[in-house]
């Protein structure tokens, strides 16, 4: 679908459906990133967990090597969207580990 506004993101977001864990206190949240960049990433959790705009916690997205770590970086939610049976979390990283 074409749309006739300017893309605004400073950073190209990478589409990569790929499992990450939301750590929140000793809460450890399954969850899929969707979409990645520079700054922050797009994450499907169900809805049974609830989260607040504003609220912090770390993000931990698995690589697909043994040899790289997986990247991990503090986040703050920025964006809440429900969407039936799941929530999309937008959050911007706040620091890179």
């Amino acid at each position: 679908m074409l749309t006739t506004t300017r893309e605004r993101r400073t950073f190209m977001r990478m589409v990569i459906d790929a499992p990450v864990t939301l750590v929140r206190g000793s809460e450890h949240i399954m969850a899929t990133c969707r979409d990645l960049s520079a700054n922050g990433m797009a994450i499907d959790v169900e809805n049974t967990c609830l989260f607040t705009m504003g609220e912090t916690l770390k993000v931990s997205l698995s690589t697909n090597s043994n040899a790289l770590p997986p990247f991990e970086a503090d986040a703050k939610i920025v964006r809440i969207d429900n969407k039936g049976e799941f929530s999309q979390l937008g959050v911007e990283f706040v620091s890179v580990s």
